[in-house]
């Protein structure tokens, strides 16, 4: 009924009314909100509405039609939805102002230098798909850190804080930091061989009817810059 009504709608032809966009929150950083300002503001009849959850909640929230889109971490092979890698989120190791690999630093790269120090991590979570923890321990030890101290931490802004405050490092993503790198609260460490990316998809119910405000989201979320 929802699809039937959104159809008779769009014989107006411009993006207008209510959409709902379903994201996992750390994905909200500075890049993805300026771009949806300025949708906004090119298409001042558009209510845009946001919704934050769990790569599988994102998943689930789109498939019942509470929201038109969903961003979330990975492709979901669903057949129900339509699912498209439009960006690559570049993960960054990331300590306290001042630690000795903080770049421009002499030993840039070595990761000795990182030994003995203790590690911040996301959590697993139950139907989530993946383990943030234990990828995070195979990537230490896989570079010779392997019995490097994790604690489990399931925000990233508590993530953020504790580095911070010099209670551990953290592989964040790199588009959430904009302000702690401005204004110095973190550094990012040289340490290339803990970079990584995580694919982050666009998706859609296949069957829905796809709105002007739908397109018009759509086309601002896949003109995604390259990391």
């Amino acid at each position: 009924m929802r699809d039937g009504i959104e159809a008779v709608n769009a014989v107006r032809g411009t993006p207008a009314g209510p959409i709902t966009l379903a994201l996992v929150g750390t994905l909200a950083g500075g890049s993805l909100t300026a771009r949806l300002r300025r949708l906004c503001q090119d298409h001042p009849g558009l209510d845009l509405r946001l919704r934050t959850a769990l790569s599988a909640e994102v998943s689930e929230i789109v498939l019942r039609g509470d929201a038109a889109l969903g961003l979330r971490y990975g492709a979901d092979p669903d057949p129900g939805l339509v699912s498209v890698v439009i960006h690559h989120e570049r993960m960054v190791p990331v300590g306290p102002p001042g630690h000795p690999l903080a770049p421009p630093s002499p030993g840039g790269g070595d990761l000795a230098a990182l030994a003995g120090q203790r590690w911040l991590a996301f959590p697993a979570r139950p139907g989530q798909g993946g383990d943030p923890y234990a990828a995070m321990r195979q990537l230490l030890a896989a570079h010779g850190l392997g019995e490097a101290e994790i604690l489990p931490i399931d925000s990233l802004t508590a993530q953020k804080r504790m580095v911070e405050a010099g209670f551990g490092l953290a592989i964040v993503p790199e588009s959430s930091l904009d302000e702690e790198l401005r204004t110095g609260a973190l550094s990012t460490i040289d340490a290339p061989a803990l970079t990584a990316s995580i694919p982050v998809a666009l998706i859609r119910r296949r069957n829905a009817f796809q709105t002007a405000a739908a397109r018009a989201l759509t086309a601002a979320l896949t003109d995604w810059p390259a990391a």
